[in-house]
């Protein structure tokens, strides 16, 4: 298992469609077979970031991922939106609920 968490830190102005453009890209990202889950979730008192947790079952599905059009799409769209680049930070499972 491979979870990444993406922090990403949106304009003001541009937040609902980052949410809008991020609806669509996780509504495709958890009907890939390599997805366990797939949250984007939103800070609350700073409601211009929000972190993505990618929980996938191997490294090879986060690379297949990053081949989709919903994945590509998202990433041309919102890049504008973000006030500097995203990062990750990639781990393990250790101790989880989601089944492999």
């Amino acid at each position: 298992m491979l979870i990444v968490n993406v922090f990403i830190n949106v304009k003001p102005e541009a937040i609902d469609s980052f949410k809008k453009e991020t609806a669509e890209n996780v509504a495709g990202s958890v009907k890939e077979p390599g997805v366990i889950r797939f949250d984007l979730i939103q800070q609350t008192d700073d409601t211009t970031k929000f972190l993505l947790v990618e929980v996938y079952r191997s490294e090879k599905d986060a690379l297949a991922h990053k081949e989709t059009p919903h994945y590509i799409k998202w990433k041309n769209n919102v890049e504008e939106m973000m006030q500097e680049p995203r990062r990750s930070i990639k781990y393990k499972g250790v101790f989880t609920k989601d089944k492999e």
